[in-house]
């Protein structure tokens, strides 16, 4: 009996250390696959960020931002040319149209609407090429010109984190696929909030901290405004958050990336090994641009001071500028390069930017494109009560109050 006995306590404490021994590598496999697919949804998320686009509608577009030093977005002047996250583009215009309420322009507040579709049709072209570049076979192209194969460089960062704990292990060939999808409930964007945050016009369930969420609407006026997944950085979030599409929301913008590969494990229980797959969500990140050379608005008088412009807000609030039947100006834009420098250049009709109509406009509606484009330019940095208040701010007197011109000389 006693013999007996302890064989069948020897037999169960090998079966159990044998079943611990193989329970320990199962769970230690499984880690270790988790760890290597997130490392691929985040070299995904990676090169996600590096893709650029030109399009019609806003110039070179990405999912971040880039400073005008790349080689792909040089101009034919030889000048690079920046490169605009599709976030930043949406929060600019809709920073801009809170700057044109609180100024009561309904022509400033057209032109945001303008600037936010714009920005849509080029999120559509920027979405379809990374959607493109997803595959095996895929590629997209950086600021610098340069190939990006987003796929060989999730790959690779899957098959460099060996699985070691279990008896064997090996990547089923061709098994990883990418998709790009949305984040429920959403997660900070890269984007701050409009400054000061009083006027940004943001509920709690609209904002992370101090930047806008993703993958909620933040309407203004009769507006929707909806951010892609693109933080400050890249960060793995979680996968059964991830949806290909959000429901209800006024347009789709996927930009998390989900990764998904399969793996064949072999133990000592299974000489064939079985397989398994793992499942990983990563959201790309943006280089918010911080603009260090912000532009500059001069208003200046060659002939002398005009009484009737004291303050900015003239130019656009004067009834005399405002009428169209007083002296309308003709809008002109250069062709065939920068005019008059390039040669073969020349000055041409340029249609009004909202309808398409005309070229003749009042010097009142000018101005206030010219003033939009300003603020556009600050991006979401536009502070907006500095905008709002410099419109009532005097002009200073000019130095010297006139100007006296040459009379012209007479040839004959």
């Amino acid at each position: 009996m006693i013999i007996l006995i302890t064989a069948i306590i020897v037999g169960v404490v090998i079966a159990l250390v044998l079943f611990s021994t193989s329970f320990v590598r199962i769970m230690g496999t499984s880690g270790e696959q988790q760890t290597a697919i997130e490392a691929a949804a985040a070299a995904a998320a990676r090169d996600l960020s590096r893709i650029v686009v030109e399009t019609p509608e806003c110039g070179f577009v990405s999912l971040s931002d880039f400073a005008p030093v790349g080689t792909y977005t040089q101009a034919a002047d030889g000048y690079a040319l920046p490169v605009k996250s599709i976030n930043t583009l949406i929060g600019t215009a809709r920073v801009d149209m809170i700057i044109a309420d609180k100024l009561g322009q309904q022509v400033m507040i057209d032109l945001s609407k303008q600037d936010l579709q714009n920005a849509l049709t080029a999120k559509d072209t920027l979405v379809a090429a990374l959607k493109a570049s997803l595959t095996k076979t895929g590629f997209g192209y950086d600021k610098d010109g340069n190939q990006v194969r987003l796929y060989a460089s999730a790959e690779d960062a899957y098959t460099r984190n060996h699985i070691r704990m279990s008896g064997g292990s090996t990547y089923i060939a061709d098994s990883l696929k990418l998709e790009l999808g949305c984040l429920e409930g959403g997660a900070a964007t890269g984007i701050p909030l409009p400054n000061p945050q009083s006027k940004a016009a943001v509920t709690s369930s609209q904002r992370a901290g101090d930047f806008y969420k993703s993958y909620v609407n933040i309407p203004y006026l009769d507006t929707n405004f909806v951010f892609g997944g693109i933080g400050s950085s890249i960060k793995i979030v979680d996968r059964k958050a991830w949806r290909t599409t959000i429901p209800g929301l006024a347009y789709q913008f996927p930009t998390i990336v989900r990764a998904e590969a399969t793996q064949n494990i072999k133990d000592l229980h299974s000489a064939t090994g079985y397989n398994t797959q793992a499942v990983a969500c990563a959201q790309p990140a943006t280089v918010h641009d911080p603009l260090p050379a912000p532009g500059a608005l001069s208003i200046s008088f060659p002939d002398g001071r005009v009484p009737e412009i004291q303050r900015p807000e003239d130019c656009y609030l004067n009834a005399n500028l405002s009428a169209a039947e007083e002296d309308p100006m003709d809008l002109l834009t250069s062709k065939n390069g920068d005019y008059p420098i390039d040669g073969g250049s020349h000055m041409q009709n340029k249609t009004w930017p909202l309808d398409d109509s005309n070229s003749m406009r009042p010097t009142g509606d000018v101005w206030k494109v010219g003033l939009h484009d300003w603020f556009r330019r600050a991006a979401t940095k536009a502070n907006i009560d500095s905008c709002v208040n410099m419109q009532k701010q005097m002009l200073d007197m000019p130095s010297p109050s006139t100007v006296t011109w040459l009379a012209p000389i007479s040839m004959g």
